[in-house]
C-alpha cells in the first residue's frame, strides 16, 4: 500500500444511536474530508461505552494493517 499522505490521526470513531432500546448503539470509522464512513459495526451495542470500545478496537486494527 502506498504510504504517502497516511496520517492515523486521519481516522476516527463516532458512535451513534442508531435503533430503539436496548441495543441501540453502533460505532462507525471516518476518514478526514469524507461523508460516508469507511467501516461500521456490524452489531448494535447495548451502551455507547460498549460500542466506543469496540470501535476503538476496530479503529487500531485497522490503522495496524494501514500501517503494514
Amino acid at each position: 500500500m502506498d504510504k504517502v499522505g497516511f496520517d492515523d490521526t486521519d481516522y476516527s470513531v463516532v458512535v451513534k444511536d442508531k435503533a430503539p432500546p436496548p441495543n441501540s448503539w453502533r460505532w462507525e470509522i471516518y476518514r478526514a474530508g469524507r461523508l460516508n464512513p469507511i467501516g461500521q459495526s456490524r452489531v448494535l451495542f447495548h451502551t455507547m461505552a460498549a460500542a466506543n470500545r469496540a470501535g476503538k478496537a476496530a479503529l487500531k486494527e485497522l490503522l495496524s494493517q494501514l500501517d503494514a
